[in-house]
């Protein structure tokens, strides 16, 4: 099973950075006219500091806290820590000797987070009348 959410991850991973960029820099900072609506640079914000923060809990056996690196909501800063955040994950599962109940439960709250934004971008940018790349597998 660990196999599966890790293919399923590394899945979500690249068809994320696809998605990002295909899109014009402006959509970043549109916004949906409905109340508590994010821009795709804030839900991108969001899924980079997640993978940040699972990644350092993976690595330590167990939760953390949330912290996120990226500083500005630019296309070429968000493609960057979108790439070195799935390189860090990468590394990290590698290096992990000793899997634990702790690390699967940690797994899979990364892809339920990474599924959660997919589907919120999904939902934004058919809101904004924009399209998603084929590799989006719900889209």
């Amino acid at each position: 099973m660990r196999d599966t959410v890790l293919h399923a991850i590394t899945t979500r991973f690249a068809s994320l950075a696809e998605c990002v960029a295909s899109l014009n820099a402006d959509l970043l900072n549109e916004r949906l006219p409905v109340p508590k609506s994010k821009s795709l640079g804030e839900h991108l914000w969001c899924i980079v500091g997640a993978r940040e923060s699972y990644t350092r809990a993976l690595a330590q056996g167990q939760w953390s806290g949330f912290a996120c690196s990226l500083e500005t909501l630019e296309q070429g800063a968000i493609m960057d820590a979108l790439h070195q955040s799935a390189q860090a994950f990468s590394e990290t599962i590698q290096a992990i000797s000793e899997w634990h109940a702790e690390h699967d439960k940690l797994l899979l709250a990364l892809l339920e987070h990474e599924c959660m934004h997919e589907g919120q971008i999904i939902r934004h940018m058919y809101g904004m009348g924009h399209t998603l790349p084929a590799s989006w597998k719900w889209a």
